[in-house]
Formats: structure tokens, C-alpha cells, sequence
């Protein structure tokens, strides 16, 4: 399964915008099949961007899937770097225009980079 970090945002999105702490099965977002939703949620809470309880293998430690919560601290960092449409379309567009996949360090390295040449503009 690919990691598609359009995704990755509207998941981000949708857990900072959740009125409750409670976990959700499965993040209703539109256009996306419950399968790949889920392989994300996995993807977040193993990067320590969301908050799960994860749900292991009867005969091993292995993460099956997770039942997520809300954002870690991180995961609220992260999206605060990429919130907003601009910023964001302007990372997939240096991404592309020199090459480089939508990796989760690189757009976390263009997102930094964006804020502090604003800051220092």
C-alpha cells in the first residue's frame, strides 16, 4: 500500500477538529476506502503524530491496527506546519519540480523551511 500524504493532512485535520476524545473505528474522509484509511491511522500513530490504542497480534507484539484517539503533540506541530492550502501546494510543487517524493521528512523540512523564510521576509 502506498502512503498518500494528502491523506495523511485530511486525517490530521479531522482528528485536531474531532469535539471529543473518544476513538473512531474508522475516520470517515470522503473519497478514500476504509482499508487505505486505516493503513494511515497505523502510519500516524508509528510516527507519533496520533494517539491509538493499538490493537496486537494474539501471537506476537505486532500492531494489527489501531483504534486513534486524537493528535499527539508532534502530530498538532506537524499539521501546524502545513495548514494552511498555500503552504501545503507549495510543498507537493518544490517536492515535484526538484524530484523528491512527498516523503514525511521531506515535507516536514520544506514546511520548516516555508515558515522560517516567512518569518524572516
Amino acid at each position: 500500500m502506498k502512503r498518500d500524504m494528502d491523506l495523511v493532512r485530511k486525517l490530521l485535520f479531522y482528528f485536531e477538529e474531532k469535539p471529543d476524545s473518544g476513538h473512531v473505528k474508522v475516520p470517515p474522509i470522503e473519497g478514500y476506502e476504509e482499508t487505505l484509511i486505516k493503513y494511515h491511522c497505523n502510519l500516524l500513530y508509528d510516527a507519533g503524530l496520533l494517539n491509538c490504542e493499538p490493537v496486537k497480534s494474539s501471537t506476537s507484539d505486532r500492531v494489527i491496527s489501531v483504534l486513534p484517539f486524537d493528535l499527539t503533540w508532534a502530530g498538532h506541530e506537524f499539521l501546524d506546519k502545513i495548514r494552511t492550502d498555500t503552504t501545503w501546494n507549495r510543498i507537493k510543487a518544490q517536492a515535484k519540480e526538484k524530484s523528491l517524493s512527498l516523503s514525511f521528512n521531506i515535507v516536514n523540512e520544506l514546511a520548516q523551511r516555508l515558515a522560517l523564510s516567512a518569518i524572516t521576509s
